[in-house]
């Protein structure tokens, strides 16, 4: 009996010695995978120019992988300096984000999505200067509001929005201090003279609902009403030199908005990424400038018509009847004899 007792005592010293030497293997081998992964956690974030700048951090002081709002991040209307705006700058949208590599926005077509006729065209380079281009205007202007117009125009996409991935360009690229991701070193002195603080981003909001170039204008003025509760006294507009004499000559005057108190910016891509203005504006006048100027506001032409219900796939209707009560008539206006100077409420500008 004793013999048996020792005997079993043996066994069960020998198992737990051989479980002993089993979980040693197994925890070495575990601090050793730990230990892999902190080193390749330490090197992500900084190994290489590509990697260093998917780790910085656009919109906030902490640098945390594609992280980019933080409680640190400008605030929207801080010290009130939106809604004290008097000077209304658009930036118009063109296209949709369609990809979570944002920081290759201004070069790549893959992030967008493009239709066939806006594909080779340098249309990431046109929109992200674009982009800058309203920014540079907002920061010379600290009584402006920057909007960035564009609804949910693409069925493919979802409903995502041209004027939130524009929003979204601004932050991923960190242009809000009115950099310049085009510099080339050779010029790169220019980037000394960038000011180095900026309130843009807090004055910097979406317009949501617009499906063409005149309703960007249109619906801007109202989202300005929205944040401020005026209509502004200014208005500069961004997009394509190409649709300048579209806005001078027909958008402007359709809203009865006083050109004296409208500046508009054509920005082009240049033709290195592909870009035509000849072949850009000859669309733009059998497309667009040809059919305003016998449908200046848009209701009646069918090809001006088309583009707006395929630009909202989703059926959105915009609110802005409620929200700018003084410009329902305006919104319902359809002509073609364009809406009497009184029933617009800026009516007043035409003789300041």
């Amino acid at each position: 009996m004793p013999l048996m007792q020792t005997k079993r005592r043996v066994m069960r010293h020998r198992r737990r010695d051989q479980y002993i030497a089993k979980m040693h293997r197994y925890s070495t081998y575990i601090l050793f995978v730990a230990a892999i992964l902190w080193v390749v956690t330490l090197i992500g974030p900084f190994g290489g120019a590509e990697g260093g700048n998917r780790g910085r951090n656009l919109r906030g002081e902490k640098n945390q992988d594609l992280v980019w709002v933080h409680s640190d991040s400008q605030a929207f209307n801080e010290k009130s300096v939106a809604s004290k705006a008097t000077h209304l700058v658009v930036v118009a949208g063109h296209s949709v984000l369609v990809s979570g590599a944002v920081e290759n926005a201004a070069f790549d077509e893959s992030v967008w999505w493009l239709l066939d006729y806006q594909k080779n065209r340098g249309l990431p380079q046109a929109i992200v200067s674009h982009i800058q281009a309203g920014i540079r205007i907002a920061l010379h202007d600290e009584a402006s509001l920057l909007v960035f117009s564009g609804g949910e125009t693409r069925a493919q996409t979802g409903p995502e929005t041209e004027g939130g991935s524009y929003f979204r360009v601004a932050d991923a690229l960190d242009l809000w201090d009115g950099r310049d991701v085009f510099l080339t070193e050779n010029n790169g002195a220019d980037q000394a003279n960038t000011p180095q603080s900026s309130t843009v981003r807090a004055r910097a909001v979406t317009e949501e609902y617009a499906t063409d170039s005149f309703e960007n204008l249109l619906f801007s003025i109202c989202r300005f009403r929205e944040v401020t509760g005026s209509y502004p006294k200014k208005i500069s507009f961004v997009s394509f030199s190409f649709k300048r004499e579209r806005f001078e000559t027909l958008h402007a005057g359709a809203l009865r908005w006083p050109l004296d108190h409208f500046n508009y910016v054509g920005v082009d891509p240049p033709s290195s990424t592909g870009f035509n203005l000849q072949e850009s504006s000859a669309g733009e006048k059998s497309n667009s400038l040809l059919p305003f100027q016998t449908d200046p506001y848009g209701c009646h032409t069918e090809i001006l018509q088309r583009k707006r219900r395929e630009r909202n796939p989703f059926a959105r209707r915009a609110p802005y009847e409620l929200t700018c009560p003084e410009m329902k008539e305006l919104l319902h206006w359809c002509g073609p004899k364009l809406i009497p100077m009184m029933n617009v409420p800026w009516g007043s500008l035409q003789s300041a």
